[in-house]
C-alpha cells in the first residue's frame, strides 16, 4: 500500500477534479503490475495496473481509494476488476463521494471478492485531503497562506510587503498554486500590490482551469489591474457571504482554494472557521506597528478560552524562513 500511495502522489498536479489514486497488483508477495491515475478522463489507477499485468488472475490488488461504480468520464472500475479474476482487493480508504460512498466495496463483496478496507487509511486521507473534504462538505478545501514577519505582520505600516519572505519561500508559494484549483485575495491586495496571481511554473496539467477570485466589497480594484490582463478566469465578488461563495465555487467545479490575503480576508476566514489548512512562511524580522496589517486583525478575543485554536502539523526551514503547517484543532484530515 505504501507503494500505491507513492504512485498516487504522481498525480498531484494533474488529476483535479479527481482524487489521486495509486494501485499495485501483488502475487506471491511480489508486485507484478502498477498503475496510477494521471488525469481526469484517462484510465483510473486500477485499470492502468490491470492493463500493465500479463495475467491479473489470483492477484491481490492494493488501491488507495475505493474503486468507482459509476459511469463518468471512464467506465466503473469495480466492473473492470470483476472481469479479471482478482481474488482480493485491499483499499486504503473509502470514497465519500455520493456516486460511490461504499457501493464499490459492496459490489466487489457481493461478487465474492475478498475486500479489506482501512490499510494506511490515515496516510491516504492526508494525500487526498482536498478531494475528500470537498465532496463531503460540497465546498472547496481552503488553504490560508501568508508570508509574515516574526511579529505576525503582513506588511509595514506603509503597506510595504515586497519582500518579507525569502526567494525560497516565494518559490514554495508558487508551487502550492500549482496543486490548487483557485486563489482568492481581497480587493485591497490587488489595489496596493497589483499582483498577477498566476500559475507560472507549468506543472499543472489538470482539466480544471485556474481561477482567481477577488473580494472587492469596497469597489477598489482598478480596471487596469494586472489580473485582467493575462487571460486567466477572474471572478470579482462584492456583497457576498463567504459561506455562500464557497458553495458556489464548488458548484463551478472548484475543489480547492488558496486564500492569500490580505489581513481582512485572512481574519474573516479565521474568525468564521472557514479554513481547513494553514501554511505560514515566517521571516526572521520584526517590523512592529499597531497599524501594520497582521495575519489576524479586527475584533480581538477578550479571554484565552475564546481564542481561535489550531494545531501545528509540522515546521521546516525554507530558505531563511520557517514554514509552519497547521490545521484547525478539530479538523479530521483522514475523513
Amino acid at each position: 500500500m505504501r507503494r500505491a500511495l507513492e504512485l498516487a502522489e504522481r498525480g498531484r498536479y494533474s488529476v483535479s477534479p479527481n482524487p489521486m489514486v495509486g494501485c499495485v497488483l501483488v502475487r506471491g508477495g511480489n508486485i507484478v503490475a502498477e498503475g496510477w491515475h494521471q488525469r481526469a478522463g484517462e484510465p483510473h489507477a486500477e485499470v492502468k495496473a490491470i492493463q500493465a499485468s500479463e495475467d491479473p488472475r489470483d492477484t491481490t490488488m492494493y488501491v488507495t481509494l475505493e474503486p468507482c461504480v459509476h459511469h463518468g468520464r471512464t467506465p466503473p472500475c469495480a466492473d473492470v476488476i470483476l472481469g479479471t479474476g482478482i481474488k482480493q482487493v485491499v483499499i486504503a480508504t473509502s470514497d465519500p463521494h455520493d456516486v460511490v460512498n461504499g457501493r464499490g466495496i459492496e459490489r466487489l463483496r457481493a461478487a465474492g471478492v475478498d475486500v479489506v478496507v482501512g490499510v494506511l487509511e490515515s496516510e491516504a486521507g492526508r494525500l487526498n485531503e482536498k478531494f475528500l473534504y470537498a465532496v463531503t462538505e460540497e465546498k472547496p478545501f481552503v488553504l490560508l497562506k501568508a508570508g509574515m514577519t516574526l511579529d505576525g505582520k503582513l506588511a509595514t505600516v506603509s503597506r510595504e510587503s515586497r519582500w518579507i519572505t525569502s526567494e525560497a519561500s516565494r518559490q514554495k508559494s508558487l508551487e502550492l498554486r500549482e496543486e490548487y484549483d483557485a486563489l482568492l485575495v481581497g480587493g485591497g491586495t490587488v489595489r496596493d500590490d497589483d499582483p498577477q496571481l498566476t500559475r507560472r511554473l507549468g506543472w499543472n496539467l489538470a482539466i480544471t482551469p485556474w481561477t482567481r477570485v477577488i473580494l472587492d466589497r469596497d469597489r477598489q480594484v482598478p480596471s487596469n489591474a494586472s489580473v485582467f490582463q493575462n487571460g486567466t478566469t477572474t471572478h470579482i465578488t462584492e456583497d457576498v457571504d463567504l459561506e455562500a461563495l464557497l458553495h458556489d465555487l464548488y458548484k463551478r467545479g472548484i475543489q480547492s482554494l488558496i486564500v492569500e490575503g490580505g489581513s481582512g480576508v485572512h481574519s474573516e476566514f479565521i474568525r468564521r472557521g472557514l479554513w481547513q489548512k494553514m501554511i505560514l512562511f515566517v521571516a526572521p524580522i520584526v517590523v512592529g506597528g499597531a497599524d501594520a496589517p497582521a495575519i489576524f486583525a479586527g475584533e480581538a478575543v477578550r479571554r484565552l478560552t475564546e481564542a481561535h485554536r489550531f494545531r501545528f502539523d509540522r515546521v521546516e526551514t525554507v530558505g531563511s524562513d520557517l514554514m509552519i503547517v497547521a490545521y484547525p484543532r478539530m479538523l479530521n484530515v483522514e475523513c
